[in-house]
């Protein structure tokens, strides 16, 4: 009888949230930018601020607007294996680069191979979730 006690007591148990995602999200893309701007070619900061509110502004759109856009797509996301999360990824820099000065992507290939860079980093620091 305490054996079944003991097995339900276990099942019982709330898993514990990780705290704090919100937070390396902000930083990953806070990072992320200025890292890939020096690192990857195709991506143009004229100055390091510029890199600075680009990642500031990713990190902020990434948090409302990337679960949104990851719903509509999803479908899409159904029938292309996940690799509509991209195009997502891809446009919300894309949409970065239009509103901050100073910060330019020059081609899909440099934006897809940041957008890889800021997953990457967030995956790693993240505990990959």
């Amino acid at each position: 009888m305490s054996r079944d006690r003991d097995r339900s007591d276990r099942r019982r148990k709330p898993h514990k949230a990780r705290p704090g995602g919100i937070a390396v999200t902000v930083l990953c893309c806070l990072l992320g930018v200025p890292t890939g701007a020096r690192i990857l070619p195709g991506i143009v900061v004229a100055e390091p601020m510029a890199a600075l509110q680009a990642g500031a502004l990713l990190a902020l759109a990434y948090l409302p607007l990337r679960p949104a856009l990851k719903l509509v797509t999803l479908p899409l996301g159904c029938l292309t294996l996940g690799l509509s999360n991209c195009a997502v990824d891809v446009g919300l820099l894309y949409a970065c680069s239009y509103l901050i000065e100073g910060f330019s992507v020059e081609s899909v290939v440099s934006a897809l191979a940041l957008a890889v860079l800021i997953n990457s980093i967030s995956a790693i620091a993240g505990g990959f979730k």
